[in-house]
């Protein structure tokens, strides 16, 4: 990995210093995160600052990540947060689970007897990409809030109207200055974090074919029909990808290709924060 990767645009300073002027005015916080790099897409400098009132981590495009590294997560996780929900968001059956989920959790309940203005409040937070707006778009019913297939579409923080008795305040998807671990930066970006014109495509390419064949050694010769080719040569893979796609030398547009199928699920179900067959699940 060559590239140092780091995004943190002005809109993003002036949200935090927003985010902690509004804490006073919420009830609780869902941070939404990838499910398949919940770990990842955790913000630390924000969970900091909500943690002052409970917080409910969201796991979003369940649909997408792996089954076993989720629970795994789960397990390790699981008293760190009022609560642990899963959902994706573009499926409203799922945001019905989620709130399923939600009101049955006995914190939330507590919460709720407890509280009492009509409606409940609630910050929403995540990082870019990871789904947040479409998720509030379902449980306001209507497009509301912003939505893309990119990162940094929100600049703005306002209150959304549910059909559910909650308000939520969004926010726009928030890194944090800088990233002391380039393996976190990259895992964003291959997740769509960071915008893609400020990335090496083919650097995360790489580093993506190595996490698969170590991890899921049978996906990439699945997906692209590949029957040989080295598993231990990131290098020699890209360069059978891109042949095996009709793009000669274009390891450009091969390396995004790969991208944009790992982001659509074309691989199948992967998590990139990987625990290990030997992760004990207790």
């Amino acid at each position: 990995m060559t590239q140092q990767i780091q995004w943190f645009p002005g809109h993003m300073a002036k949200t935090i210093r927003e985010i902690g002027e509004q804490m006073k005015l919420v009830d609780f916080s869902l941070e939404i995160v990838d499910a398949r790099a919940p770990q990842t897409t955790q913000n630390p400098q924000i969970m900091e600052m909500i943690a002052v009132k409970p917080v409910f981590l969201v796991l979003n495009k369940i649909d997408l990540a792996d089954p076993r590294q989720v629970t795994k997560f789960i397990n390790k996780n699981k008293d760190k947060f009022s609560g642990i929900l899963t959902t994706d968001a573009k499926m409203g059956v799922l945001s019905k689970d989620f709130l399923r989920q939600l009101k049955n959790n006995s914190f939330f309940a507590d919460l709720s007897k407890n509280n009492t203005a009509a409606n409940l409040k609630a910050l929403v937070v995540g990082t870019p990409n990871v789904g947040k707006s479409t998720f509030i778009n379902h449980l306001a019913g209507k497009n509301i809030a912003r939505t893309a297939n990119k990162p940094g579409v929100t600049h703005f923080l306002y209150w959304i109207r549910t059909r559910y008795n909650l308000v939520f305040l969004d926010t726009p998807g928030l890194l944090w200055p800088k990233f002391e671990d380039q393996e976190i930066a990259t895992k964003i970006g291959i997740l769509g974090g960071i915008k893609d014109n400020l990335l090496a495509s083919d650097d995360l390419a790489l580093w993506l074919i190595s996490f698969l064949q170590k991890n899921y050694p049978t996906a990439i010769a699945t997906r692209y029909k590949i029957s040989h080719f080295p598993l231990d040569n990131p290098i020699a893979a890209l360069m059978s990808i891109t042949s095996q796609l009709g793009l000669r030398q274009d390891f450009e547009s091969a390396s995004q290709r790969l991208i944009n199928d790992f982001r659509s699920g074309k691989f199948g179900l992967i998590s990139l924060d990987f625990y290990g067959d030997d992760y004990l699940d207790n």
